[in-house]
């Protein structure tokens, strides 16, 4: 497969290499590509969770918090 960039993504990817953040073009866009690919499937995430607020399927933060500093606690105490 060829990729044509433009002269701007280009230089982006040469800087992400010279960085050395990255070693090679492909491994750049490779990286790029996860990323959309990650933020796709997160927003993906987020409608479900949206769909399920819509249909009343929430938990009232007050709760949630609660039970997360419950949990932090009993961390807390068994790593003491």
């Amino acid at each position: 497969m060829n990729i044509n960039l433009s002269a701007e993504d280009a230089a982006s990817i040469e800087r992400l290499i010279s960085s050395g953040e990255f070693k090679t073009p492909p491994e750049a866009v490779a990286a790029g590509l996860q990323l959309l690919l990650s933020r796709q499937q997160l927003r993906s995430e987020i409608q479900i969770g949206v769909d399920q607020l819509d249909a009343g399927a929430g938990i009232d933060g007050d709760i949630v918090f609660a039970e997360l500093h419950e949990r932090a606690r009993k961390l807390n105490e068994s790593a003491e």
